[in-house]
This record gives C-alpha cells, sequence and structure tokens, in this order.
C-alpha cells in the first residue's frame, strides 16, 4: 500500500534536502530594507539626524501555506561626538537583535549584534560623509525536535504520532552556536540647501563563513560540516526634493550569496503635508519589484511624524510560479523608527545627516 506523507513530512524532507537553500533563507531579509539600516549594512550605523535611533521591524510570511515564518529585528545606536559642537566626526555603537521562525520544525535563528562605526566628513562642508561599520554577531539556531513527522507514522491509513519514524541519528545536533562577522561602508552626499542627498553602500556579511548545519558531530572544520556563504550586498538610495512640500525617492539592492542572487528596485514619492518645526508630516507612497527565486511586487506606505517613521509594506507574489502556493500573497511587513536630539545649548551646530 502506498504511504501517505503529510505536510509536516514534506517540510521535513525539504530540510533534509536543499541545506543550503534554508540556510540563505536563514538570512535576516525585509523589504522594507532601508528601514532596517544595520541589518543591510553595517556602515549603516550612524547615517541619520540625531544622536540616538531606534529601529524596529516585523515580518510575516507565509501564513498562506499553512505555517507562518515570522521574523523580528530591534537595533538602538548611539552617538559618540569627538569634539564638542562639532557634529560631523563621531563613533556609533549600539545594540542589534533578530528573532526568525521558520516552518513546521519551528526552527528558530536567535542572533545578538554590537554595530560599531566611523564616520569622517570628506573636505570641509563638502556634504559627503564615509562611514565605516562592523557588526560582530553571536547567534544560535535551533529547531524542535517534537515536530518531526514521517511516512512511516501512517499505519493502515492512520496517522499514529506516537510510531517510530524509522529514522536514526538524523541530526547530531538540534542547536548550535556560532560567531559571525559583518562590515560594510556607506558614502552619504548631501545638499546644503536642500533635503537632497544619495547614500552608496557597499557590506560584505559572514565574513569568517561560521559552520552552520545540525549534521556534523562537532563543530570544527571537519570536511562535512556546512559553512555559511560569503553575502555580498550593494545598495543605493536617493532623495531628490523637486519642490517645498515633495521629494521623489528611488531605490535599489542587489545581494549575492552563493549561487542565489537578488535585485529590488523602486521609487516613492514623498509628500510633505506640514514643514512646520517639531511637527513636521509627511507621507509616502511607493512602490518595489523584487527579481529573487520568486519574483515579489511591494506596495508600501510610511508616516513620517516629527522624528517618527512608521512604514507598512505587502509582499504579492503575483507573476511567477510560487503564486500558485500562496495564491499571489507572501506577507505583511511593519517597520518603526525613532529618532531622539538630546538636549543642547541654544545655537548648536544641526548634525549634517538628515
Amino acid at each position: 500500500m502506498k504511504q501517505k506523507f503529510t505536510r509536516l513530512s514534506y517540510f521535513f524532507l525539504l530540510l533534509l534536502a536543499l541545506p543550503t537553500a534554508l540556510l540563505t533563507a536563514q538570512d535576516i531579509h525585509f523589504s522594507q530594507f532601508l528601514n532596517s539600516p544595520i541589518n543591510l549594512n553595517p556602515g549603516q550605523a550612524g547615517v541619520f539626524g540625531g544622536d540616538l535611533r531606534f529601529v524596529g521591524n516585523y515580518r510575516n510570511q507565509w501564513s498562506s501555506v499553512r505555517v507562518p515564518y515570522n521574523t523580528f529585528s530591534g537595533s538602538v545606536e548611539s552617538k559618540i561626538y569627538f569634539s564638542k559642537g562639532q557634529y560631523n566626526r563621531y563613533l556609533t555603537g549600539g545594540l542589534l537583535i533578530n528573532y526568525d521562525r521558520q516552518g513546521s520544525l519551528r526552527l528558530t535563528s536567535t542572533q545578538v549584534g554590537i554595530p560599531i562605526s566611523l564616520t569622517l566628513p570628506l573636505g570641509n562642508n563638502s556634504g559627503r560623509f564615509l562611514t565605516l561599520g562592523a557588526t560582530p554577531t553571536f547567534g544560535q539556531r535551533a529547531f524542535s525536535t517534537n515536530h518531526i513527522t514521517a511516512d512511516a507514522q501512517w499505519i493502515d491509513c492512520m496517522f499514529n504520532p506516537g510510531a517510530a519514524i524509522q529514522e536514526d541519528q538524523l541530526f547530531q545536533n538540534a542547536s548550535l552556536k556560532y560567531f559571525d562577522l559583518n562590515a560594510g561602508a556607506n558614502l552619504r552626499i548631501q545638499s546644503q540647501k536642500k533635503r537632497s542627498r544619495l547614500d552608496l553602500g557597499a557590506a560584505m556579511h559572514h565574513i569568517n563563513r561560521p559552520n552552520h548545519d545540525f549534521w556534523s558531530a562537532s563543530l570544527g572544520d571537519d570536511a562535512g560540516n556546512i559553512k555559511l556563504y560569503n553575502k555580498l550586498t550593494l545598495s543605493a538610495a536617493a532623495l531628490l526634493q523637486v519642490s517645498g512640500s515633495m521629494d521623489l525617492l528611488g531605490q535599489g539592492l542587489y545581494q549575492k550569496q552563493g549561487g542565489y542572487r537578488e535585485l529590488v528596485y523602486g521609487f516613492a514619492g514623498r509628500f510633505h503635508l506640514n514643514r512646520n518645526p517639531y511637527n513636521e508630516l509627511a507621507l509616502q507612497i511607493g512602490v518595489d519589484y523584487r527579481h529573487r527565486y520568486s519574483d515579489a511586487f511591494i506596495p508600501s506606505a510610511q508616516v513620517l511624524w516629527r522624528t517618527w517613521t512608521l512604514g507598512f509594506s505587502y509582499d504579492m507574489n503575483a507573476w511567477t510560479d510560487a503564486k500558485l502556493v500562496t495564491d499571489g500573497r507572501a506577507g505583511p511587513e511593519v517597520s518603526l523608527i525613532y529618532r531622539l536630539y538630546k538636549v543642547r545649548p541654544v545655537g548648536f551646530k544641526t548634525c549634517p545627516m538628515m
């Protein structure tokens, strides 16, 4: 009699057959990549107007195929200026926490990073700033053995969760810990009189290529160990002030990790509804298009009020075979950013990173 597979069994077999694909997917990934700056590029640490920045991101994916993927990221950054009253040379330190849970086996990833960066002006009053950053990260991956199922548990057309799966020593470990190192640089070119600006960034993730599998008996340099591929990230973001109350924005992202490629590009319009100091209000509407293993159409909206930014986006797999599984839906994503200016004496020079 032909044995029946459960949906959990299907995901389990994928876990065994496609380890490298899962490793790539394990990287924290947000559609609003500019609103998750440190995950995008350690060189983005400190590239903001203000002294403190708090960032939160949440993503829910694949809930339409029963087993959702949930991702959360939170970070805080603080600047340390070289000289009193001079705000264009500074160090930035912070804390980054990522949490991700995937699939039926509840494959979880927890990462704690310590972003550190240095920002320096290029020339006097040139509006150009270079930021060099690194994020040493300590991570843990784990999955639940309580949720493993196999076709051997189907007996006389009845599923018996207590039956043996008849698979021995599939994994040597159900969890692992690792150290990861990421580094990058960002060039900010900012207009002296307008809101217009340009950011160009490049980063290398997983520089040390940490071991990242559950099959090896040890986490040494055994031949069977699977290591994370290096990931190259190139990004660009431009804001062009076209009038006192309107800006045009463009953004692009290219990532390469092993045999995987990703290209994202999009445009947006930002409308300033209130430009009075301390009561600024703007609305931003945009759309991105992503080329990856499944293409996606990503509409987004952001509200910018004072030093708060609230963003919402929704992935839609509209033109690829993935829409047959997801019904054209991938998942919503929310971001929240808050920037804080410390109180200074009247007449201080404003930080150039707007």
